[in-house]
């Protein structure tokens, strides 16, 4: 950003370095110029595909977490403390299904691995819901299909994450996902206020979860899914095995070209 100073000073911080050991200044052509938020819009993909799946994977994420405890405590017939205990197993599957989709996201891609967030997070939401009167024992299915749907619920987020610093050109990255989580921040109210719509409650904040409508609120939250793990497999670029650098020359090629076709279709 041209504060070539500060950022030597930072930089032999971070490498705990006597910043007189390190340049002043980079070269000109090293220099970054300064981005604007408008700019974020000259990449209408990534903008797209990055605020698309934020909003999906945050409204799914949050009213999935606000409904699991007080659905067990009305399904299971058990303590607010004992659905808490049971809430940490279903917490630990998130644990385990960021680490599993880290590894997965390496290993066939993100647009793949982003269509297995979404779907298998959609589908197993609902087979959740269906679930909720089945039991093995004393043994709730329900209980043990939110283990299996949080692996995916929250360890999707080791996809939407890192994926978003690969789709923003270097000068607009901090911008291109600071844009992305503000708008995915929008889940956070629709993800309550969608279910409250759906049990018509009057707190549109909070709704009272009611075993009487699992499955038309969970089928919603399951669309939001859905639309994350569609967006991923049929608009998101493929960035495995691609440098960041070649990922910017791809992006900044396209802008290029749609600027040039805006010139052309203006003159005629």
């Amino acid at each position: 950003m041209g504060r070539m100073e500060e950022a030597r000073q930072s930089l032999a911080w971070a490498l705990e370095m006597n910043p007189a050991d390190l340049p002043v200044s980079a070269p000109e052509e090293q220099k970054q110029p300064v981005s604007r938020l408008s700019d974020i819009f000259r990449y209408p993909r990534s903008l797209a595909v990055s605020w698309i799946t934020n909003l999906g994977a945050q409204t799914g994420y949050n009213g999935f977490l606000l409904w699991a405890p007080t659905l067990l405590v009305q399904i299971l017939a058990v303590t607010p403390a004992r659905a808490a205990f049971l809430m940490i197993f279903v917490n630990l599957a998130g644990l385990l299904g960021r680490i599993g989709m880290s590894f997965l996201s390496d290993a066939i891609g993100r647009k793949a691995s982003g269509g297995i967030f979404g779907f298998g997070s959609a589908i197993l939401i609902v087979a959740a819901a269906l679930s909720r009167n089945i039991f093995f024992g004393t043994t709730s299915l329900f209980w043990l299909i939110l283990i299996a749907t949080n692996f995916f619920v929250d360890g999707g987020f080791a996809i939407v994450g890192p994926y978003l610093a690969e789709v923003w050109p270097s000068s607009l990255r901090t911008t291109g996902m600071g844009s992305a989580y503000g708008f995915g921040g929008i889940g956070k109210v629709i993800g309550p206020l969608g279910l409250a719509l759906i049990v018509g409650s009057s707190n549109v904040i909070t709704p009272q979860a009611s075993v009487a409508a699992p499955v038309p609120a969970y089928s919603y939250l399951a669309a939001w899914f859905a639309l994350a793990g569609f967006v991923y497999v049929f608009f998101a670029t493929e960035t495995k095995g691609r440098s960041l650098e070649t990922i910017e020359h791809m992006l900044d090629d396209g802008a290029k070209r749609r600027t040039l076709r805006v010139k052309t279709s203006t003159i005629r």
